[in-house]
């Protein structure tokens, strides 16, 4: 029993949890079959039951008395909000928009998964792992996700990351067969989400990247270029442009601890590695499967719909079909006969570059939902996570989309730690003259999932991401209050 409640026990379950994440993101575990089944995926309730069981553990462990307060003080704050959300959000009279429904149980798990994380902050804080323990299990998340993306792509059975299906060619086939598709070469391997992998890049190449820096050896270059080679394959401007971003930002850390910090000696060996690395990219990215899904309007399409829109024979349906509106979004999402007046303005008022391609639309619809629906009271705690998962309208725009779902408030408890988190343990570093190229990469790791989230989507609510964001979160925090970095970087 005492085993149970040993802590170094404990810091070996979390950590062989957390490696373990890429094989929870597997699609089969996202199939319309088993979400219709359960009505959410089951990783949810395995990573709820783990963590709980963590959480519960560490929180009642007598050692840990000092850390209650600040977990009573947040418990009850969320509460509060829980049951004003609640409230607010069932109480909306949405009769007008069938669809746009609320759901207590996809709302509650909704939560959960936003709650998970900021648990992972706490138990991580309190486990203390040490710079090795991070180091080898970001290189071990780096590993298993690279081998499967890579591995898959080369014996051409690999997820396609756009449209469904598997690839039609491999690796090779990008330099050897030019009939084939971007969008077909494209490969996610077996995970759910091409967009959600690639954010979950932005944590794991800069961690291998350091760790080259801190110590060579051959299986961390391998990891490295996989890692590389991997965020080209997923074929999504986020991973293709990405690697080449983090390199480049990585460089200008090394060099910045070298020269000016001069707290890092040179490595010729891992210099020459990554350089290496990054050429060798460099040549094969111009062959990348990188898929423009931006939809094209000219003007002489601009033309046509004028002379169009004279015919009083064609239909604002026939418009919105002939701009090139997928017509998912006025047949099913927004249906046109209870928006009339909505698609109407679409056709006639919105310029082609803000009413072209599927997120133009989703925003559109999204900003007409919120004139109908917001109040001051719901732009505080949210019109409801559910309501939009139920009309299949979730705006692939961070804290923009929480913004609408979860509220101000929301936004303040679920995702502002991370930041408060960023900026304190920096001030920290920079105070104590702890700043190191180890916490400054783990900063970067934090901050630069967060800034992408805006543009890619889907990443600030997605565990395959934010478990890794509260372990480095609490990290950091127990680094940052306690000066614990006295370790050569």
């Amino acid at each position: 029993m005492k085993r149970i409640f040993d802590q170094r026990f404990i810091k070996k379950i979390l950590l062989i949890f957390l490696a373990i994440q890429p094989v929870l993101d597997c699609y089969l575990l996202y199939t319309d079959e088993i979400i219709g089944f359960f009505h959410f995926s089951p990783t949810t309730i395995i990573r709820l039951l783990i963590i709980g069981i963590l959480f519960v553990l560490l929180f009642f462990n007598k050692d840990n008395k000092s850390t209650r307060k600040t977990i009573y003080i947040y418990g009850s704050l969320l509460l509060v909000y829980l049951i004003t959300h609640h409230f607010v959000a069932a109480g909306i009279d949405n009769s007008g928009y069938s669809t746009f429904q609320y759901s207590i149980v996809t709302e509650a798990f909704y939560i959960i998964r936003m709650l998970l994380p900021l648990s992972i902050i706490y138990i991580t804080y309190t486990l203390k792992p040490s710079k090795e323990e991070v180091i080898k299990l970001f290189l071990a998340v780096s590993a298993i996700v690279s081998i499967v993306i890579v591995g898959s792509n080369l014996i051409q059975c690999s997820l396609a990351s756009y449209g469904g299906g598997v690839i039609k060619g491999n690796f090779f086939d990008w330099f050897l067969d030019d009939s084939l598709a971007k969008n077909e070469l494209a490969s996610k391997g077996w995970f759910n989400s091409a967009n959600q992998i690639s954010g979950l890049m932005y944590i794991l190449l800069p961690m291998c990247i350091y760790s080259l820096f801190n110590k060579f050896s051959i299986p961390r270059t391998i990891i490295t270029f996989l890692t590389v080679l991997s965020m080209i394959m997923l074929g999504t401007r986020v991973a293709s442009y990405g690697w080449f971003l983090i390199f480049i930002m990585m460089f200008v850390f090394y060099l910045f601890f070298i020269f000016v910090m001069k707290k890092n000696s040179f490595s010729i060996k891992s210099f020459i590695s990554l350089i290496s690395i990054f050429v060798v990219s460099l040549i094969i990215m111009p062959n990348g499967p990188l898929v423009n899904v931006s939809s094209s309007y000219t003007d002489e399409d601009d033309k046509k719909l004028t002379e169009m829109k004279e015919d009083e024979n064609i239909s604002t349906k026939e418009l919105l079909g002939y701009i090139g509106m997928n017509e998912i979004y006025y047949e099913e999402i927004y249906v046109y006969e209870d928006h009339e007046k909505f698609w109407e303005y679409v056709v006639e008022d919105v310029p082609a570059t803000k009413r072209v391609g599927n997120r133009n639309s989703q925003q559109l619809i999204t900003d007409d939902v919120s004139a109908t629906y917001e109040t001051p009271i719901r732009s505080l705690v949210g019109l409801g996570y559910s309501r939009f998962i139920n009309a299949y309208l979730y705006l692939e725009k961070d804290f923009i989309v929480q913004y609408h779902t979860i509220g101000i408030l929301g936004i303040i408890l679920f995702l502002l730690p991370y930041i408060a988190i960023a900026l304190y343990s920096f001030v920290r570093f920079i105070k104590y003259k702890k700043l190191s190229l180890f916490n400054l990469t783990l900063l970067a790791m934090l901050v630069l999932p967060l800034c992408i989230s805006y543009f890619s989507g889907h990443i600030v609510d997605e565990l395959i991401i934010t478990l890794y964001l509260g372990f480095i979160a609490g990290y950091l925090v127990h680094s940052s209050r306690k000066g614990a970095l006295n370790e050569e970087s």
